[in-house]
């Protein structure tokens, strides 16, 4: 769990970045692969790639459907003062859609509940969705400004983008990172690094 306390302090929260060389915070679901991977270093000038320290995430696997799965960890942090998910990815020649998932709390309970009949899909807390494509190989800075997050289950939750942790709530829940072919059939790989929230 990561701590609001350090909000006041910085103009980020940093989600991971992978510099411990692990990903034990992270599960994993469907048939995606992760490990973590060294970077190679950069010949030319690259702010970005420069950025990604010497780690980052290596998702891959194949797909008969599109989907080939994903990776979350819970966050219970107060997300109010930012207003936005930064991310670099690693591309491939394969393309594909990295799809950010982002979990409010309207039950007023530190977990989202799921309903493990129906897809894991929760019964309780709105899940705020936004896809990006995959671009092909080297590091792509990707910010996301929350109002660019839809809804993706109406009528479960308030249907309010509220991520604070006022009146009992824990704000921003949980985060989930889903891989997903650029055809049917196929294979997708991605590698991502500095997983952030900021203004």
């Amino acid at each position: 769990m990561l701590g609001s306390a350090v909000l006041a302090e910085f103009s980020f929260l940093l989600v991971d970045n992978f510099e411990s060389g692990s990903a034990d915070k992270w599960y994993k679901f469907g048939s995606v692969e992760l490990s973590v991977v060294k970077n190679a270093s950069t010949e030319a000038r690259d702010s970005v790639a420069e950025s990604c320290g010497d780690y980052s995430l290596l998702l891959k696997g194949r797909t008969d459907n599109w989907y080939v799965g994903g990776i979350g960890t819970d966050l219970r942090v107060d997300a109010s003062p930012f207003s936005r998910l930064q991310i670099d990815v690693y591309g491939s020649d394969a393309g594909g859609t990295l799809k950010v998932e982002l979990f409010d709390d309207d039950a007023g309970s530190p977990n989202v509940e799921l309903d493990a009949s129906k897809d894991y899909i929760p019964t309780k807390d709105d899940k705020w969705v936004a896809a990006v494509p995959i671009a092909g190989k080297g590091f792509t800075r990707i910010s996301i400004p929350f109002s660019a997050f839809k809804l993706d289950n109406p009528g479960v939750g308030d249907g309010i983008w509220n991520v604070d942790q006022k009146n009992g709530k824990y704000g921003l829940l949980k985060i989930q990172l889903v891989l997903l072919a650029a055809t049917q059939k196929g294979s997708a790989e991605a590698r991502i690094d500095n997983i952030l929230l900021t203004y």
